[in-house]
């Protein structure tokens, strides 16, 4: 409920986005592998759900990270919005960190 006063009071301000309005705890984030990083942000950016896109190299290919809230977008979703603009090529695997630090060990 914190978070939602809060994003109320940044709307307010002007400082936020009407999608900053879910809980911090509540975000997730996937990896798209794109053909052009540039047509991913476009395609992305300012849809219900999407809270950020960052585009990036991985292994010379180039991908877009995206932080969202999974109550008002799917994964599902934006791979269709991506293969809609003609730029995805795949959604990485996302690294279990425990799971990589006790492999380590």
């Amino acid at each position: 409920m914190k978070g939602i006063q809060l994003a109320i009071l940044l709307l307010a301000l002007g400082l936020a986005t009407a999608a900053y309005t879910a809980d911090r705890n509540e975000m997730k984030s996937v990896t798209f592998t794109v053909a052009c990083y540039d047509v991913g942000v476009s395609t992305l950016k300012g849809r219900p759900g999407i809270i950020s896109v960052q585009k990036g190299w991985k292994e010379g290919r180039e991908i877009n990270r995206v932080t969202f809230d999974p109550q008002l977008v799917s994964v599902q979703s934006m791979e269709k919005w991506l293969r809609e603009a003609g730029t995805y090529l795949g959604t990485e695997p996302e690294l279990n960190l425990s799971r990589e630090k006790e492999q380590k060990q």
